[in-house]
């Protein structure tokens, strides 16, 4: 079951911010620097070193044993807000052009492939980072860390890829211009800040893009790409006095400026009276946003802040879900903080269906949000906040990683070490300084959402000042050990040596890893399997709303109990469950283990429907699915998924049209649901997986009492997916005001997954080699050089249960670009089975392919997905490196001979999604 899922997702990432928010050309550039031979060691905190160098560049060190792989994170103090009149988007211009090289690294994403990183760039309003993920390797280790040297001081920053970037730049504009919450938070800012480049959006104008000068570039890449405006975090598996002399020799070599940095000094005013935004746009759902001024990050009212939007936005003890939600008025209400360097802002909305009026809904919120001062938060309310607080951020201290991100971005917000002091803060914050933010900044001309409404006497929040970070830190003393994590060998030899795997007298499969994880985390997985094709006729409606229940009530415990027990122990429960079945996984600490796997197996066992919440969720589905019909998007993205589905209604493999889901949404009962929970759910074969600091014989006859005997009245067996021949078409769809156009092309194939074959591992090599991102020959004809496209890429995929698989094309481009785009896509196509794919090129892709198989065989999430997996098909043990191996011997003949075999461009099935009135 959906809520306008795309819709809220996009809303939660706008509101709900993380808690804690080759070098010779450098040795000549450096060539008079004067500088210090060794990294200063500055101080370290809970694991994390800090270090600096003689020219500026702050280095920290989070080694992690425990982990196979290796994150660097190089951040510049440049965003937004640092970008003046005609330069908006400047900072985000660099991010794209820095990887188009240098001198001495003419192609960077390509080096990068080939080594196997993961990597990217990204910009916000207070700065600018690049990170490069791989497994653990000193010599890969060396080169990125050079690499980011050169890069800091030599890249090309030319005209010619500014010329064919902009307009890669100007597409992602575009693309975010599509989304109307997006839109819609982003005039919100505008509007909220009259002279902070807070306003801004860090993508810039669509004219500054355009006519963006590249001396101006050039100088501001100068600017601030520098090693006293940086810092870099090494977090994972590597020697740390090795990482250091490599940080030394490559970035200790740059001279730092002789010219200082000017700092920001730009602060809003008071707001004066409420503002206003409406956007009109096509959209499935209506949302209102009502926004608060609120102090930087690293300000004392912060975290009382925090607790506030989290008791007001809980779901569903908190007073916007209550008030807009179970009285039917919304799809979903939500509220968070946005932390920034300079400023923030706290956030509270709703979601509701196009057809209902705006202002009674306005009204419940503004009055909910504004009335604090005479109807404060209750001790309740604030205990409950306060405990999903600190349970969160006990989580994310469990990972040596997630520290790591904390830390620097607590660093742009002024100091790494803040992430431990938000901690203890959190700890200490009392409801009296939760109901005093709230009367200090939760007034109404204070607000940015509502119209001018003359006040004789108006309340000011207070003015901003100049962040005092010693201010912040002082009175704190810090702890230089943190959480210890344990070497652990993920190889699929250690696996299959490690992991116990059994089955239970009821059939239950099980697959259990004893090992340690950072902060005694456990992970538990269950999958059920339901019914047969038979007995699923006509069940798809129930089986939905029979998935939403399972946490609304049991036979002993209400909705709210439930949640108040799931945060109590510290559970991250998700509960995914269709009509032919499922899972639900767990993650806890192993001193809540055995409570939580209780309460778990008392969801999965005792739920009982209320008739309430069967309404409430019945209701937000029905007006979810309403505005989806109204929306074009929606509409084409039905019609595409639709498409030569050959099974008739009621099959559980039946595709519905938007009109037959909501017609279902309507119809279905709490009887039906409830009827299809007792018929389906049970554990006669079940699969489950427990990775973690446990004693394996501990819990496996807790696993076994907990869920033999529980079977389903009905009997499972597989329903099959075989291929089914599509006829090829070309279909076109009308998306009114959607300033990108999407294109999409697909045909099935007779392949499968399981038990790799040499054509299998073929067509996987060549996809990449056609459309596997940077260096690929989609991403270089629509991409590098034509600048065609923000993206552009293939896939392949293939069944593991029948010779099923298919290979798919998509772009996203300009209207004007349209016809380009396609013919280049075309044209592609025709040239890779004609003159099929090179040498260099496949052994190129090869490497990158095993670089992503090894890297991606690695870590808790690795070793839980390799139980799963095995529990399922039973592979040999050498399964893995036998189609390593198969893949490495593949030659180019072998490549093309399946490319050209399997891949007919007169079978595909191709979709053009956009306004047609601007495709020219």
């Amino acid at each position: 079951m959906t809520f306008s899922n795309a819709v809220i997702s996009t809303l939660r990432k706008f509101t709900l911010v993380t808690l804690l928010i080759a070098l010779a050309p450098i040795a000549a550039h450096a060539q008079d620097a004067t500088r210090q031979q060794t990294p200063t060691r500055i101080q370290t905190v809970e694991g994390i070193t800090e270090y600096r160098l003689s020219n500026g560049l702050k280095v920290l060190l989070a080694p992690d044993v425990a982990d196979d792989k290796v994150t660097v994170n190089l951040t510049y103090m440049v965003g937004g807000r640092h970008e003046g009149y005609g330069e908006t988007g400047m900072a985000h211009l660099l991010e794209h052009l820095i990887f188009k090289g240098t001198p001495t690294t003419k192609d960077p994403k390509v080096e990068f492939r080939q080594r196997g990183f993961t990597f990217n760039g990204t910009t916000t309003v207070d700065r600018t980072n690049y990170y490069a993920t791989f497994v653990s390797n000193q010599a890969a280790l060396d080169w990125y860390i050079g690499w980011q040297a050169d890069a800091m001081v030599n890249s090309f920053i030319a005209k010619k890829d500014l010329d064919s970037e902009m307009t890669v730049v100007r597409s992602e504009l575009e693309i975010n211009e599509n989304n109307p919450v997006q839109a819609l938070g982003q005039r919100m800012a505008r509007a909220a800040y009259m002279w902070h480049a807070y306003g801004k959006s860090v993508i810039g104008a669509l004219s500054d893009i355009e006519n963006v000068d590249i001396a101006k570039l050039q100088a501001f890449y100068k600017r601030y790409y520098r090693p006293d405006n940086a810092v870099m975090i090494v977090v994972g598996n590597f020697d740390v006095a090795q990482t250091l002399a490599s940080i030394q020799k490559s970035l200790g070599s740059i001279a730092k400026p002789d010219s200082a940095l000017l700092p920001t000094y730009t602060l809003e005013t008071p707001q004066d009276g409420e503002r206003s935004v409406v956007v009109r746009r096509p959209a499935p759902t209506q949302v209102i946003l009502a926004s608060y001024h609120i102090p930087a990050a690293l300000h004392a009212d912060s975290t009382a802040l925090t607790v506030l939007a989290t008791a007001l936005g809980d779901v569903p003890s908190g007073r916007l879900h209550k008030a807009l939600v179970e009285s039917k008025l919304a799809i979903a209400a939500f509220a968070g903080a946005n932390a920034q360097r300079e400023a923030g802002s706290i956030l509270f909305g709703a979601a509701f269906s196009p057809d209902d009026a705006a202002p009674p809904r306005q009204k419940i919120l503004l009055d909910i949000v504004e009335s604090l001062t005479t109807t404060p938060i209750t001790a309740e309310e604030f205990e409950r906040a306060k405990i999903r607080l600190n349970k969160t951020l006990e989580l994310g201290f469990a990972s040596a990683a997630g520290v790591a991100d904390g830390a620097i971005a607590m660093e742009v917000m002024g100091d790494w070490r803040a992430i431990f002091v938000a901690r203890e803060r959190m700890k200490t914050v009392t409801l009296d300084d939760v109901n005093r933010v709230a009367r200090t900044y939760l007034l109404e001309s204070n607000r940015t959402y509502g119209h001018l409404l003359p006040t004789k006497t108006p309340a000011r929040a207070p003015s901003p000042q100049k962040l005092d970070v010693a201010g912040y830190l002082q009175g704190f003393t810090f702890a230089e050990k943190g959480l210890e994590s344990v070497a652990f060998d993920f190889s699929s030899k250690s696996l299959h040596e490690k992991v116990v795997f059994a089955e239970t007298p009821g059939g239950v499969k099980m697959a259990m890893l004893a090992k340690p994880v950072r902060s005694d985390l456990v992970r538990l997985g269950i999958r059920l399997k339901f019914g047969s094709i038979e007995s699923l006729q006509n069940q798809n409606a129930a089986a939905a709303v029979a998935n939403a229940m399972l946490t609304k009530g049991t036979t002993s415990m209400s909705r709210q109990q439930i949640q108040d027990g799931l945060v109590k122990l510290g559970v991250a429960l998700n509960v995914n469950f269709n009509e032919v079945g499922g899972g639900l996984t767990l993650n806890v600490k192993k001193d809540s283990l055995k409570p939580a796997i209780a309460l778990a197996m008392h969801l999965l066992k005792a739920s009982n429907f209320p008739e309430a919440e069967f309404e409430e969720a019945r209701s937000a589905w029905v007006k979810s699915i309403e505005g989806e019909i109204k929306d074009k998007s929606t509409q084409a993205n039905n019609v595409w998924g639709r498409y030569g589905n050959p099974y008739p209604m009621g099959d559980p493999r039946y595709a519905y049209t938007l009109e037959e889901r909501l017609q279902q949404a309507k119809s279905v009962t709490r009887e039906d649901a409830f009827k299809f929970y007792q018929r389906f759910y049970g554990a006669a074969n079940a699969e489950v997986t427990l990775l973690g600091p446990i004693e394996v014989e501990e819990y496996r006859p807790l696993l076994t009492t907990a869920l033999d005997g529980w079977r389903a009245p009905e009997a499972w067996t597989r329903i099959p997916n075989p291929l089914v021949d599509i006829r090829p078409t070309r279909l076109v769809f009308d998306t009114p005001d959607k300033t990108n156009v999407t294109l999409r092309a697909y045909h099935r194939m007779p392949v499968s997954s399981r038990g790799m074959k040499s054509e299998d591992a073929a067509l996987t090599v060549a996809t990449r080699i056609f459309g596997g991102g940077p260096g690929s020959r989609l991403w270089v004809r629509l991409r590098e050089k034509g600048g065609l496209s923000y993206s552009a890429g293939a896939g392949f995929s293939a069944s593991a249960y029948e010779q099923n698989g298919s290979i798919s094309i998509n772009a996203e481009v300009a209207p004007q670009n349209v016809s380009a785009a396609e013919a280049a896509l075309q044209e592609e196509l025709q040239r890779s089975l004609k003159d099929g794919f090179t040498s260099a090129e496949v052994e190129n892709f090869k490497r990158q392919t095993l670089a992503d198989r090894l890297r991606e065989r690695s870590g808790d999430a690795w070793a839980a997905r390799f139980m799963s997996t095995q529990l399922e098909f039973n592979y040999p043990k050498d399964e893995r490196e036998k189609n390593d191996a198969l893949i490495a011997a593949l030659t180019a003949d072998d490549i093309n001979a399946a490319w050209k075999k399997y891949v007919q461009p007169e079978k595909l099935v191709w979709g053009v999604f956009g306004d047609q009135s601007k495709i020219k």
